[in-house]
């Protein structure tokens, strides 16, 4: 089978089409600050206690591809019973979310650290 020009336009068309969804994605990635992502997740973590605070909450980055950060939200010195941990994709949404459930069968990612 030979390609004709008409093939050709449509493997150019889909070529840009992917370039066009890369590039997207990626300035939706700049637009979104780390800054931002912390204010919502430390938003999400003051609906868990009456006395949690958002200073409570820090991020720390990650060296997973589909994890950004991870914010880290609890009183010090560590309180497995108020410590939450939200592991945040590239575009800022949820991954996955550790509270005080998960701390008997997983490790915190920094649960005495300082901001």
């Amino acid at each position: 089978m030979t390609l004709r020009p008409l093939h050709y336009a449509g493997l150019a068309l889909l070529c840009l089409v992917g370039i066009l969804a890369v590039a997207q994605y990626q300035r939706a990635t700049l637009e979104l600050t780390e800054t931002e992502i912390i204010e919502t997740y430390a938003a999400r973590y003051l609906d868990t206690h009456p006395e949690a605070k958002r200073t409570d909450c820090r991020a720390r980055p990650t060296a997973a591809k589909a994890t950004r950060m991870v914010v880290i939200c609890g009183p010090e010195p560590f309180d497995a019973a108020r410590h939450y941990e939200y592991h945040v994709g590239p575009l800022g949404g949820l991954v996955t979310q550790h509270g005080p459930a998960d701390w008997a069968t997983k490790s915190p990612v920094a649960p005495r650290d300082v901001t």
